[in-house]
Parts: C-alpha cells; structure tokens; sequence
C-alpha cells in the first residue's frame, strides 16, 4: 500500500505560475520526467492571477525560441518608449528604441519591450508543454508540500495528499514567500520598504503611443504600461507609495474610482487624457527578499523565491528568464555526456555563475528606491543633475537600454 503512494521523477518543481511554469518549459529540452507540485489547476490559476508582466525584448525571445510568442503576440503590447521623470521637474530621460533599432537584428528585437496579461502567457506556455508531452513528459499534481529530505543521492518530498515523490532535482519556485525554501533549509533577508504597491488597470481616452512611464513621486514611483485593448486604450498602473497613502487609493479605487481616477489624471492628463475607468484593483506590500544561497544539495531557488526585488525597474521576471536561460544551457552541457544535473558541485557552479548579476541588479533597485525617496535638497539637485547629463549622453543611454532591454 505504501509503495503505490511512491513516485519517482528526473525533476519536481515546486510551484506552478510563471516561474515554475516557464521553467518547465526549458527543462523539458533535456527529455526529462518533471513534475509540478501547486495547490492550484492551470484553471484556476488563470481565473486567479489578473496581473500584467513586462517582459524585456531579450527574455522574450526565450518564449519566441520556444513556440509560445507566436500564441500570445496579439495579447501583448510593444513598450518603444520608456519616459523617466523626477516628479515635476524638468528632469526626464526618454529611452527611445528608433534611436538604437539599427545596432538589432529586426527578426529577434523591435522593441523595448512587451506587456502582456499573464493569464495569456500561462495559457500560451501550458500549450506548449502539453503539446512536447511526447517527448517530454510534463505532470502536474493539485497538492502542498509538507516536507521536503534532500540528500547528496535523492529528493523526497511528501505532500499533503499522502505521496512521496523522489527526484533527482527540486526546483522552488513558489514565490517570495517559499516555504519549500524554509524547508530547504535556505535562509533568507528581507527588507522592508515600508511602501505598499496600488496595481490596477485603466482605460482612457488617448492612446498610450507604446509608452512607459516610471514618474518619480515624493512617496515613490508611479509606473504606467500600455496593454492591448480591443475597444479604446487601456494601461497598466503600478503605484508605490506609504502604506495609508496606497491604502486610500485602494479604497478609493472600490468606492469611489473618480477620486482615483482623478489622481492618476493630475500625472498623467497631457499623454493619456481623461481616465474613463479603474479595474482590477490590487495591493501588496513592498520588501527586498534574498535568499542566501540559490541551491542546496539536490535543490533550486528560481523567480521571487531567489530574489523578490521592488518593481521600480521592472526587472524582476526579466531577471528569472535570464536565470533559467543559463540553468538549460549548462544542464543540456552536462546531461548530453551523462552527468548528473543534481549534483551539489554542479549546482554550486550555477550559482557562482549567477551570483553577480542577480546581485547587482538586487543593489541596483534598492538603491535606486532609496535615491528617488530622498527629501534631502542636496540629493535631489544632484539626481536631477544625473537623469539631464544621461539624457545628454548618447553612448550612456545606449548602455542603460541595452541593460533594461535584456540584451
């Protein structure tokens, strides 16, 4: 009775949204058994998670390489432009992609950037997998883990429905607030900003021109994305603020949308006019999460359960694909010859590999927050001195771009 509850896998992800979701995908090039542990059906995850993601032109072409662009491209919208502004001043920087669009290939980058609705970008990848099942197997499992045992030969880990699942990997993807981390035995930092997100969608009655907006508030930066939208124009909002301040607008958003609207008006009139509607609406605190190690022996951190950064760069599921990308290639490196891709050694050299760019890009958002949050006079007029000496400088802009665009 007890070995029909065993099961056996080559690798067992733990969590099924986006990040677990796409790293199926990859792994399943190295035509291997995996296995998805969520307490959730792609069903009713999709019903579930209503947010937007913005995807980076580089990481995109991860999805592009694997067959699932070509599934999602109408549900997406091109980001040409990204407009930075320290408040209202006249401290701006465009990053404008007709000025770089010749050092790129046209096939593979003619854009910044996409926003895309997630529940597509689920749906598009489940496709894909479902449709490689034959190559390589893909399941998944309603259930909660309740222990994980690694060890230098094997993963067990028991869910709550009664099985045990041995593995030769386990991949944590559940989020910034793991707790197949915790098992693991992997400890983390966290940080708190003492800032709220305010997330929603909003319709209106000029067109967005493909432009994203991160403006610089005195109680943090207002994020506005286009989004695709059958009938009128519509845009994504990410709007950081003090807890009380973001919880406002959130109440505001339920109970009376023209106050909101009206707010989100004083920013944003002369680009986007009248704000006709506010959807969708949302919050969730912010804090910087970083576990200290990104493996263990037989175990992997991905996504916000390796790293959950602040959103003020939009980077954070950029900085996933980039991971992910490098993971395939040095396993396919390792399982062509027969190797084991579990092992401590090999995970510890992944880990090394990856080490600087997640941590400067962790640095690079804190810091950044907690510049554009200085009241301090001095700090200000030598930020605002920064954004107009980039935007003078042609080669420095390039670089920025280059970096944000993933590329």
């Amino acid at each position: 009775m007890i070995k029909k509850n065993i099961l056996s896998t080559d690798i067992v992800i733990c969590g099924g949204a986006l990040s677990g979701l796409t790293a199926a995908l990859v792994f399943q090039k190295l035509n291997l058994n995996i296995l998805i542990i969520d307490p959730l059906t792609i069903g009713e995850l999709v019903k579930k998670d209503k947010r937007t993601t913005a995807i980076a032109a580089g990481p995109r072409n991860l999805y592009l390489e694997e067959g699932v662009w070509k599934l999602v491209e109408d549900k997406s919208e091109p980001i040409n432009k990204i407009h930075i502004k320290d408040g209202s001043s006249r401290a701006e920087i465009d990053f404008d992609f007709s000025e770089v669009q010749d050092y790129f290939d046209s096939d593979l980058v003619s854009n910044m950037g996409y926003v895309i609705e997630n529940e597509y970008l689920l749906k598009g990848i489940s496709h894909v997998i479902n449709k490689n099942n034959n190559v390589s197997s893909v399941k998944r499992i309603k259930a909660s883990v309740v222990s994980i045992e690694l060890n230098q030969s094997y993963a067990e880990i028991e869910l709550d429905n009664g099985k045990i699942i041995l593995a030769s990997l386990v991949v944590g993807a559940d989020g910034k607030n793991s707790s197949i981390r915790k098992m693991s035995g992997i400890e983390e930092k966290r940080t708190d900003y003492g800032q709220y997100a305010f997330v929603c969608q909003i319709h209106h009655n000029k067109p967005h021109q493909n432009i994203a907006l991160e403006k610089f508030l005195p109680g943090g930066p207002l994020a506005i994305l286009p989004m695709v939208s059958k009938i009128g124009y519509r845009s994504a909002v990410i709007w950081s603020d003090n807890k009380n301040v973001t919880m406002s607008r959130y109440q505001s958003s339920l109970k009376n949308p023209g106050e909101i609207a009206y707010e989100l008006e004083r920013n944003v009139f002369d680009w986007l006019g009248n704000v006709n509607k506010v959807v969708l609406s949302s919050v969730y605190p912010l804090e910087l999460v970083r576990a200290k190690n990104l493996v263990s022996k037989r175990f992997i951190l991905i996504g916000d359960a390796a790293h959950g950064i602040h959103p003020i760069a939009g980077q954070g599921f950029n900085l996933t694909i980039r991971s992910l990308k490098i993971f395939i290639k040095m396993c396919h490196r390792r399982s062509s010859v027969g190797l084991d891709i579990g092992s401590e050694k090999f995970l510890k050299e992944y880990e090394s590999v990856r080490k600087v760019d997640i941590e400067g890009l962790v640095k690079a958002t804190h810091n950044l927050n907690q510049l554009f949050r200085a009241t301090n006079p001095s700090i200000k007029l030598v930020r605002r001195l920064g954004l107009l000496a980039v935007q003078k400088s042609n080669y420095t802009k390039r670089a920025f771009m280059k970096y944000a665009m993933g590329i």
